[in-house]
This record gives C-alpha cells, structure tokens and sequence, in this order.
C-alpha cells in the first residue's frame, strides 16, 4: 500500500463519517469501489457528494441514481451546500464528529471543504494530484473534516476514464487523439451545439475525426504544409472538457 492510500486509510479508521466526492458528470465511474468497501466494513456512514454539477446541462433533480444517500453540489457555483450541511447534521449521533473526504483526484474534495467552510482552508489546484496529505479542518463547532488525497483503485488502469475525469495532466498524454474522439462523440450523439457554439463551426458530419480537423482549421492549429495539428488541437479540447468549458 502506497502513501498516498495509507493515508486514506487512516481517515476511513478515524471518521465518523465519510464523504465520497464524485464528478456529477460521471457518477458511476468516479466511484471508488476499494474505499466504498473499506467504508462499509468499518461501518462508516457515507455520503456521496456529486461534485461539478454545475457542468450538466439541464435539471439535475431529473437524474435518478441507484445509490444514496446523494446531494449535487457545485462547489465553484456553492450550490447545493446548505442541502448537503443539513443532511450531515441528521447523520450526527454525538460531537464532537469527525468527517472524512473521500474521492478521485480532482473532483473537487479540497474546494467542497472550503465551501463547507464559507472560506478558504485547503489548498486547491486545478492541477491533478494537487493535495499531497491528511489535513484536519474545523468547519463548525464540534464538527471537524479531514482532506486526502485522491487515490485510484490500485488495480485500475483505465487512460480514457482518467482523462475524462481529469485524473491525468493532459500534458503528459501520448496519444490525445484517442480520448478526443470519445469527447467529441459524446457530444455528436448528445449536444452537438456545445460544439458548434465553443469553436465557432458548423458540424454537419459524424465523424469525430473529421470534426476535429474541422476545429484545428477554424482556429489555425496547423502543422508545416497548412496540414491541421490534430496532437495541439487534441490537447486544447480535452482541456476545454476539463476545465468545463465544455458541458455535456
């Protein structure tokens, strides 16, 4: 066991509760199975908080998931805090209570406890992997949080979810192309006028391929010849994505 689980470890061990952070985009595959295990052996309350959901198009009350007890939240927008307060307060059996924060990296655990907070006490970054161990946090009387790590499932080893998540610095991908194409079909099948509106084009095929180079040529992402650059074009999409510029 690394560090990095060690530590999560250790809050699951101290909680009384714990709250796994989840992307509201993807709420079944940010779910960590190996921690929700631990949890549940330990006989921890848990709370699953649907982070970002301020990235989804449409009503959020619309979206019937299998497991609770739930609350979207969006920590940039503090929306959804005041619903998710009230529900840890009838979770309290006596204080003083402590509260783990659990989760991938980069749903968003450090911004949500300085939500909780009403001001700034984890450090955040929009960078992956950014918070480097345990920190304990007073957000009210009696009640204390505890921020880790995110962690990934040991056995996983999944680069589209990673990226889709913004697990991974898309720096360091080899092949952007690929996840790209999972983005921009996503969109083809779903809301292809995020697409249009974004990168100021008119999409009038199926092929993600083809929309890309559509892309790269809009806004002058060119390689020697007036070829498109389909690796920067790639990157700067999956970065719209990740920084929700794009929205699903």
């Amino acid at each position: 066991m690394d560090k990095y689980n060690e530590i999560v470890e250790e809050v699951i061990k101290q909680s009384d509760i714990v709250i796994e952070v989840l992307d509201a985009r993807f709420p079944y595959e940010s779910r960590n199975k190996e921690v929700e295990k631990n949890i549940k052996n330990r006989h921890k309350k848990l709370i699953y908080v649907l982070n970002k959901s301020d990235l989804i198009d449409g009503f959020i009350d619309d979206i019937q998931l299998d497991f609770e007890p739930y609350v979207f939240v969006s920590s940039k927008k503090n929306l959804g805090t005041t619903k998710l307060r009230k529900l840890i307060i009838s979770l309290i059996e006596k204080k003083p209570v402590q509260i783990g924060i659990v989760g991938y990296p980069n749903t968003g655990k450090s911004s949500l406890i300085n939500v909780l907070k009403q001001r700034k006490s984890a450090k955040t970054s929009p960078k992956p992997g950014f918070t480097r161990g345990m920190q304990k946090i007073k957000i009210m009387e009696g009640i204390y949080l505890f921020d880790t790590p995110g962690v990934i499932p040991q056995r996983e080893n999944n680069l589209m979810k990673h990226m889709l998540l913004n697990i991974k610095d898309v720096t360091t991908l080899k092949d952007p192309d690929v996840i790209v194409h999972r983005i921009i079909t996503e969109f083809l099948h779903k809301d292809k006028k995020a697409l249009e509106t974004l990168y100021n084009i008119k999409i009038e095929t199926s092929n993600p391929q083809e929309v890309l180079e559509m892309i790269a040529l809009k806004f002058n992402w060119l390689v020697k010849g007036g070829r498109p650059n389909i690796d920067i074009t790639s990157r700067r999409v999956i970065q719209d994505w990740q920084n929700g510029k794009l929205k699903i």
